[in-house]
């Protein structure tokens, strides 16, 4: 279901508690990166909203994360424990390759956790920085991959600086915290731990043979409508096997994809309709989802359930 660059999946997304959003440079804003030395030799030039065009003279290296903000927006700061959707350029400090990139004629598609599994450094050049702002951060080894480097595809070594770019698109909710509502009889029931983790029981029955769908948490913020760019995290359960086959909460990466778009429509007409902050629960026969021929984890001829939090939408407008 998900496709991303190898250093996304390097940088474990993990989403943790949304707390209130503060103006930049409160007092519970914490302390980001400063300007410094190594954000000095990179030049970015592109306005907010357009591909950058990132100049670095490499070698570039520094030993402290630098962060500084090229255009500031108008919106909330980015607070520790939050997670940020933004578009990105990720460099190499020593080569000067780009590493990882998205499309930033698009709504923001990258969603970066201030809180680990995520390198540090990326939280560093994130916090603090009102939604809107473009920023750029040299993020020092021992903030990125530290000893370890990067992966053997993205060619980062362990005393690589990262270069940074980012235009911060929105932020997103850590879990669904909408109101609990009952679950249809027949439909498997959810329980939640306290870090929103939902866990599933499955009934002992036969299966439906038609796709189910309920909203079980209700949420009150947006609608999410075709076109939007929705951020989710989910748990998808094999109804026979009672087990889990693929969950966000396991790998700690939200997925974010274009609602209408998703090749699971029993998956994507759950979400359609529903507000941010809902928990869906949806229940898919084989047919209406891998088939007979199943695929990955998921064996042939197997009925799916996905319990799905919907954390964000950014407008297709």
């Amino acid at each position: 279901m998900r496709t991303a660059p190898a250093i996304i999946a390097t940088a474990g997304l993990l989403l943790v508690t949304l707390t209130g959003c503060a103006p930049a440079g409160s007092s519970s804003c914490g302390t980001p990166a400063e300007p410094g030395a190594a954000t000095k030799l990179i030049h970015v030039s592109g306005a907010a909203g357009e591909q950058p065009k990132v100049d670095v003279p490499t070698p570039i290296y520094t030993t402290t994360t630098e962060r500084e903000i090229i255009t500031t927006g108008t919106g909330e700061a980015v607070t520790a424990g939050e997670t940020a959707v933004v578009n990105w350029v990720l460099l190499n400090g020593r080569t000067g390759d780009v590493v990882a990139k998205s499309d930033f004629s698009k709504p923001a598609s990258v969603a970066l956790s201030l809180n680990k599994p995520l390198p540090i450094g990326f939280s560093k050049a994130l916090e603090c920085a009102p939604v809107g702002s473009r920023v750029t951060a040299a993020i020092a080894p021992a903030d990125g991959f530290g000893p370890a480097g990067g992966s053997e595809a993205d060619g980062i070594g362990k005393d690589d600086t990262l270069v940074f770019v980012a235009d911060i698109g929105h932020v997103v909710l850590a879990r669904a915290n909408g109101a609990e509502r009952p679950t249809p009889s027949g439909l498997p029931s959810v329980v939640v731990a306290p870090d929103g983790r939902p866990g599933v029981t499955v009934p002992s029955a036969a299966p439906p043979t038609t796709v189910q769908s309920a909203v079980i948490r209700e949420g009150d913020g947006a609608t999410v409508k075709k076109g939007d760019q929705v951020t989710v995290a989910y748990t998808g359960v094999l109804w026979k096997e009672k087990s889990v086959f693929q969950s966000t909460w396991e790998d700690g990466k939200p997925f974010v994809y274009t609602a209408g778009q998703l090749g699971i429509t029993g998956f994507d007409n759950a979400v359609l309709g529903a507000k941010v902050g809902s928990q869906v629960i949806v229940v898919l026969p084989p047919k209406d989802a891998y088939g007979e021929q199943g695929s990955g984890p998921v064996p042939g001829n197997a009925t799916l359930i996905f319990v799905i939090d919907i954390l964000g939408v950014s407008p297709a407008s």
